[in-house]
């Protein structure tokens, strides 16, 4: 299957309970393996949570992607969050003179 026909599909966990899309695709391009996958997890806030699973947490690839594990247990370890925008200080924003 190409990557161009997993990325976006819905993931969900061995409960059915959708814990969002596939954003990304990580292969490790000279043992043709897949490291991971980048699961967006689509909930609505400023920081957008990307989760990482592994091939061996995958059940199945078809019209849905499938965990073998539960959403729960997909730990914060696991999960990276990467904010829609950076945080600045206003102070390092002002001309110094």
């Amino acid at each position: 299957m190409k990557t161009s026909k997993i990325i976006g599909k819905k993931v969900l966990d061995c409960n059915a309970n959708d814990v969002g899309k596939v954003q990304d695709v990580d292969i490790d391009i000279k043992s043709n393996n897949i490291n991971e996958i980048i699961i967006n997890s689509g909930e609505l806030s400023l920081r957008k949570v990307n989760i990482e699973v592994t091939p061996d947490m995958i059940a199945q690839v078809g019209d849905y992607l499938l965990l073998n594990v539960s959403k729960s247990e997909i730990t914060a370890e696991q999960s990276k969050e990467n904010p829609d925008a950076e945080i600045v200080n206003p102070n390092d924003l002002e001309e110094k003179k």
